[in-house]
Order: structure tokens, then C-alpha cells, then sequence
């Protein structure tokens, strides 16, 4: 039998696509993967972690690839449930987007606001504050100070501002609270367990998770990108064509298609790129071959020959115009042109 018809016969009621199964799926991995590192840390003798270094070399180990998976399940998991809800039921997305985010260290509340209201309204204008500040000439802070600094202080003090003055609409700020208070009850339970593991493998796995996995994939889908404008419709984000990374990333790669349709099923982006190849190559969009890993290792490069973000911003995939357009505000005004602010894409 397959996978739509299971969808049809038993699956209506809950699902809204029968591919989001795979995003439950993996939200549950992720809460595993938390309680058997939990286990673990618990039962030392069980895991031979004998000694003062058996502990250093586990937590190393298991903090990095559990904030390796967290952020993969809020950054690109939960962030497409942000755009199309998973389930056909309210209560159903309301409660387990609440769990979804709590093990990423988000209340799915914040996130939300972060990352609808804020980014997909405004991206890459000034009031789009999820983004690495912008030198003079339009490009971006070094990924170091982004990866060190945005989240959780930039992010707290601009989430403050936001809900103490209303933006997101009235109540904003008491639904923030009553939302906090929930993600808090779930959150500070490994504390109750083990204070120690709590830090080791709660706190920090949600560090690594926000600010090295989605911090750097954050600052390349949007590095050397401008304000969508009349004349440079898709110059504010870069799309990623590796097939492997796509496979494994929930096609977040397709990230100029997914912010000027946002409501297009994340499984559906690879055909929908197809359809949409035509007006990318026209619009001199930023494409590029490879996937976000790459790419963070190519801006994190600082050498004499030139820095790797000029290089990143210079790359284009084959089949796709030789030479993006340009695409900071210098290089603009260079052209005798403006930057221009671009309308809603949400």
C-alpha cells in the first residue's frame, strides 16, 4: 500500500501532508537521543565513563551532535510547521509545536515571531534583527561575531523590545509570558534530574544548536542578499542545489523559492525550483552548487589572497547566470543604482 493511501485511510484526521510524518518522526529521534544521553550521564558505570576525562570526552561528543540535531529540528523542522502547520488540528499544532521547541531551547511562541513576523516580513531590511548586522558597504558581520553574539543576547533584548511594545499585535506581550511560563515548566526538568547533566547536556547542546547550526545557516541564506526589490526581485536570499543536503536538510536549500512562496509544502520545493529556474536565471539570483555547510566554511575563511565571503557571494552553479548580480549595497550604488525596500514575502 502506499504512503498517500495509508495518508487517505488512517492519517486524514491528523495530518495535513503525509510527508510531515517524517518531521514527527524526527523530532522524536531528537527526544530520544536527549534521554539516552541523559541515561548515560546517569549510569556511568553501565557506560564505562570512568573518569574525569571519560566525562569531558562524552559530553564533547554528545553535546555537539545533539546541538547538531536540535538545531536541524527547530531551525529547519519546526521552521517549516511555522509556514504549514503538520496537523489538520489546532490544538494538536498549538501543543506540539510547544514540545517540538522546548528541547531546542525556544518557547515555539518566540520562535514564531522571531522568524515569521520578524525575517519573512522584512527580510534583509534594518527591522529584520534575526540577521548579522551590516557593515557600510551592505555586507555582513564576520560569521565569528554572529555565531557568538546573536543568540541568546541579541535575540533576548530585541524579543523584550518587540513584546513590551506591541509588534505582533495586541496581547503579544501577555501571550509571551503565558507561553514562557509553559516552555519553563518543560524546560527545567533535566534541572530537577541532575543540575550538572542539565548544563552539560541541555544548556549547551541548546547553545550549539542556535548559535553554530542555525547561526551559521542563517548567516548564508542571507549573506551578500539585499532588500527584494522592482529591479532585484530575488537578490535576498541564495539557493542551495546540493541534492544530498537537500535530502537530508527537509529541502531547505531552496531558500529564494521558499521566501517568496512560503507556503509551498517543503517536500514540493525541488519541482517547484524547476518551475521557477527560468525567472532565477533572469533575475540573476544567487545560486550556488553545494549546500550551508560549505558555504559556512567558505565565509569563515579569512586569508591574505581575500576574505571567503567575497568569494561565497561570487560563486554561481553552472547552468545559471555566470556572475550573480550584484548583490551589496556598494556594488549598487557603484551601478548608479539604490537599493530599495522591498514589499512583505510572507
Amino acid at each position: 500500500m502506499s504512503q498517500a493511501s495509508t495518508y487517505k485511510m488512517g492519517k486524514k484526521r491528523l495530518l495535513a501532508h503525509p510527508q510531515d510524518i517524517h518531521c514527527i518522526a524526527y523530532h522524536i529521534f531528537c527526544l530520544i537521543a536527549y534521554g539516552c544521553a541523559f541515561w548515560l550521564w546517569l549510569n556511568p558505570e553501565l557506560a564505562k565513563i570512568e573518569t574525569v576525562w571519560d566525562r569531558v570526552a562524552f559530553v564533547g561528543g554528545a553535546a555537539y551532535m545533539l546541538g547538531w540535531i536540535s538545531g536541524v529540528d527547530v531551525g529547519v523542522n519546526f521552521h517549516n510547521h511555522t509556514h504549514r502547520r503538520v496537523f489538520r488540528s489546532k490544538n494538536w499544532n498549538k501543543w506540539f509545536g510547544r514540545i517540538w521547541t522546548f528541547s531546542g531551547g525556544w518557547p515555539s511562541f518566540f520562535w514564531n515571531h522571531s522568524h515569521v513576523v520578524v525575517h519573512h516580513a522584512n527580510v534583509m531590511r534594518d527591522n529584520d534583527w534575526t540577521l548579522p548586522k551590516k557593515k557600510a558597504d551592505g555586507s555582513f558581520e564576520s560569521i565569528y561575531s554572529y555565531v557568538f553574539f546573536h543568540w541568546p543576547w541579541r535575540y533576548a533584548v530585541h524579543l523584550y523590545q518587540d513584546f513590551t511594545s506591541g509588534r505582533g499585535g495586541r496581547h503579544v506581550g501577555r501571550t509571551a509570558l503565558k507561553e514562557f511560563a509553559i516552555f519553563l515548566a518543560m524546560w527545567s526538568v533535566p534541572f530537577f534530574i541532575d543540575w550538572k547533566m542539565a548544563l552539560c547536556l541541555w544548556v549547551l547542546p541548546q547553545w550549539i544548536g542556535n548559535a553554530v547550526t542555525m547561526g551559521s545557516g542563517m548567516y548564508v541564506q542571507h549573506a551578500g542578499g539585499m532588500p527584494k526589490s522592482k529591479d532585484r526581485p530575488m537578490s535576498h536570499s541564495t539557493t542551495y542545489l546540493s541534492k544530498f543536503f537537500n535530502l537530508t536538510m527537509f529541502n531547505i536549500g531552496y531558500h529564494i523559492e521558499h521566501h517568496d512562496y512560503p507556503h509551498v509544502h517543503w517536500s514540493e520545493l525541488p519541482a517547484f525550483h524547476e518551475k521557477m529556474k527560468p525567472k532565477l536565471i533572469e533575475s540573476g539570483a544567487h545560486v550556488v552548487p553545494y549546500g550551508y555547510y560549505k558555504a559556512a566554511a567558505i565565509v569563515a575563511q579569512i586569508s591574505k589572497q581575500g576574505s571567503g565571503y567575497e568569494k561565497f557571494v561570487n560563486d554561481q552553479a553552472p547552468g545559471f547566470a555566470e556572475e550573480p548580480v550584484a548583490r551589496t549595497d556598494e556594488r549598487l550604488a557603484r551601478e548608479g543604482g539604490s537599493v530599495e525596500a522591498g514589499a512583505s514575502l510572507s
